[in-house]
Order: structure tokens, then sequence, then C-alpha cells
């Protein structure tokens, strides 16, 4: 019992050091806690999984990617073992180690890892979820970056109802599928799409999101010799990156889908 109470404290520490970014701090502290935990309750319980998860997810942060696989593999065969291939435990981790995958410039894996999470949290949350979403997105990200755009954006038509909802995120699904039509060539869709992420952006004041989503629109008009539009685009474009410099938000995409986590 004294040793399952240290390996609790152990991992609260170390979430805390993770929280303020010292990670070779908060990685000894997980291991501390993952060996405190093993000696009470043995190797293949949900909370030695769980550690061994967080211990991969520091470990990628420190770009120690192999170490990183060794523990989102061990974290899976224990959550497999006590649970079935398909338990929701094995999505987050999957979603994980694609994200792993893709640091490393393995996308073939990155995308095997992405549909097995995308394939896990479809059977296990509903599509509106915010692991839900963010793993169609990381998948469409994926398959755009192997060139298969055609998959990606029929995977956009599966889940455009759930993402078009007051939470979005539609306007970045919009974004990605604009960039998408431009490179399959598919010119109209494509300012279609542009023109409705910009509109979506606007009304959130998502400003630096904003001055992307135009300098892109801007770009695509260029080359579609279309100058004289193209420039006051690109203007709103500078204009918007401007306004958005120093403004504290956070980096995350889909700030509002956090309501449906």
């Amino acid at each position: 019992m004294q040793s399952l109470n240290e390996a609790d404290k152990l991992t609260a520490k170390a979430k805390f050091y993770l929280e303020h970014d010292l990670l070779e701090k908060s990685l000894g502290f997980y291991r501390e806690a993952l060996e405190k935990r093993e000696a009470a309750l043995g190797e293949e319980e949900a909370g030695v999984a769980d550690l061994h998860y967080h211990l991969a997810l520091v470990n990628m942060e420190l770009e120690r990617f192999d170490r990183a696989h060794e523990h989102f593999d061990r974290a899976t065969a224990i959550y497999e073992k006590l649970y079935y291939p398909e338990h929701f435990a094995l999505g987050p981790v999957a979603s994980s180690e694609a994200t792993c995958f893709l640091r490393e410039g393995k996308l073939e894996d990155a995308e095997k890892a992405c549909l097995k999470a995308h394939g896990i949290f479809g059977k296990t949350l509903s599509g509106e979820h915010r692991l839900a979403l963010e793993a169609a997105y990381k998948l469409a990200t994926i398959q755009r970056a192997l060139g298969k755009g055609a998959d990606a954006l029929k995977l956009f038509q599966r889940v455009m109802k759930a993402v078009d909802t007051p939470l979005g995120p539609l306007e970045e699904f919009k974004f990605l599928e604009a960039m998408i039509q431009e490179e399959q060539g598919a010119a109209e869709p494509a300012e279609k799409a542009y023109k409705e992420a910009i509109d979506l952006f606007a009304r959130r004041r998502s400003l630096s999101r904003l001055a992307a989503c135009l300098e892109k629109y801007g770009e695509f008009l260029k080359k579609q010799g279309r100058d004289k539009e193209a420039e006051p685009v690109l203007k709103q474009a500078e204009s918007f990156k401007e306004q958005g410099r120093g403004l504290s938000r956070s980096q995350d995409i889909f700030p509002s889908t956090l309501l449906r986590a």
C-alpha cells in the first residue's frame, strides 16, 4: 500500500513538472512512479499502462522517439490484454503514436496508427467528440502529405455533419479541404472552401488562422493569374497577422471543441 501511495505522489509531481515544461524532471518522476506502481500491483495493470503512455509522451517531446515507441508499445500490449483491441483506452495511445511518427517523418506509419485511432474513436465515441474530430483532421493531414487527397476528401464527406456545429471546428476542416482541392486541381471547389473558411475564421476572430487562410487564398488567386484580386487579400493577411501578434491565445486550433471532450 505504501508503494502505491508513493507512486500516486510521484505521478502528481511528474504532471506538475510536465505542465511547467520541465521535461527531464517530469520524466524522472514518471519513471519512479512506474517502478513503485509495478512493485505494488504488478507489470500488467491499467495504471501501469497509463504511466507507460505518459512516459511515451514525455519522451516524444524530448525527441527520444525510439524510447517513446517502446512505451507506446508496452501501454498498448497491457491495454489489449486487460481489455480488447478496440477498447477506448487504446485510441489516445494510437493517436499520440501517430503524432510521434509524424514528427519523425514516417508518414506511412503515422497513417496506420491514425487509422487505428480513428476507427476506435468511431466505435467508442460520438462523431462530434473532440478526440474523434482531432483524429479525423490528423488523418486527413497525413493523407494529404502522402498524396492521398482523394481519400482525405472522402473522409471529409463523412465527418462534415459532425463538424458543422456552433462548436466547430468547421473552419479548420474547410481550410484543409481548400488546400487539398487546390492540390487536386479543382479550382472552383477550392475557392469555395477558401471563402467559407475565411468567413468562419473572421466570425471567430481567430486572427492568426484567418491571416494564414487569407495568405493561402491570395497565393491561390495569383496562381490563377488573378493578381489584382490577390493583392488586397494578401494585404489583409498581413494586417491580420500583425493584429494577431502578441495576443495571448492557445495554439490549439480546436479550442471550442474542448466543451465536447
